[in-house]
C-alpha cells in the first residue's frame, strides 16, 4: 500500500479563509466538501434566523448529517456511529472557529 502525500488547502468558508492539511489523493473532494458546507452556511445566516457563526455551523452540521443519514436510509448503509461522529465533528468545527477569531471579531 502506497502512502499518500500531504497537501494544505486553503478553503473559505463564511468570508474567513482556513488552511487544512489532507492526504493530496483527498484534496479535491475536501475542497468540494467545503464550498458545500460554506453554501450551507451562506443559506443559513442569509436566513437571519440564526445567529453567530459558531451556531450557524452547528446547524449547517446537523443540515448535512441528517441529509447524509436519509441517504443511508434509502439506501440501506446507516452507520450506528454516526449520531457520535456527529457530536465529534461539532465539537472540532465549533473549536476551530472560536481558534480563528481574529480580535474585535463577533462570534
Amino acid at each position: 500500500m502506497m502512502s499518500d502525500t500531504t497537501t494544505t488547502i486553503g478553503i473559505r468558508i463564511l468570508d474567513n479563509e482556513y488552511q487544512v492539511s489532507c492526504p493530496e489523493s483527498e484534496a479535491d473532494e475536501l475542497a468540494a466538501a467545503a464550498r458545500d458546507l460554506n453554501q450551507r452556511m451562506t443559506r443559513i445566516r442569509e436566513a437571519g434566523k440564526v445567529f453567530g457563526v459558531e451556531r450557524i455551523a452547528v446547524m449547517a452540521a446537523l443540515n448535512a448529517i441528517h441529509d447524509n443519514r436519509r441517504l443511508q436510509r434509502g439506501a440501506g448503509t446507516e452507520n450506528p456511529q454516526t449520531p457520535e461522529t456527529v457530536s465529534a465533528l461539532t465539537r472540532r468545527v465549533a473549536e476551530t472557529i472560536e481558534a480563528h477569531k481574529g480580535p474585535g471579531k463577533a462570534p
